[in-house]
C-alpha cells in the first residue's frame, strides 16, 4: 500500500511539471493520457485496499468486544 502511495506521489508530480518539458504537445498528450488512466488504476487499488483494510479491522473490534463481554 506505501509503495503504491508513493508511485501515486511521484505521479502526480510528473503531471505538475509535464507542461514545462521541452517534448512535442503530442507527446504530452499522450503522456498526459496514460498517466491519468495509471493514477485511476492505482486510486481503485488502493480504495479496495482501504476497504478490505477496514473490514478486518472491524472484525478485529468485534471480536475483543464479544471477548471482553464473555468474560
Amino acid at each position: 500500500m506505501i509503495a503504491k502511495l508513493r508511485v501515486l506521489f511521484w505521479l502526480g508530480i510528473v503531471m505538475l511539471f509535464l507542461p514545462f518539458f521541452g517534448i512535442p504537445n503530442t507527446w504530452k498528450t499522450v503522456i498526459a493520457i496514460l498517466i491519468g488512466m495509471g493514477l485511476i488504476w492505482i486510486s481503485v487499488a488502493l480504495r479496495k485496499q482501504y476497504r478490505a483494510m477496514r473490514h478486518v479491522i472491524r472484525n478485529l473490534e468485534q471480536t475483543v468486544t464479544q471477548q471482553t463481554f464473555h468474560e
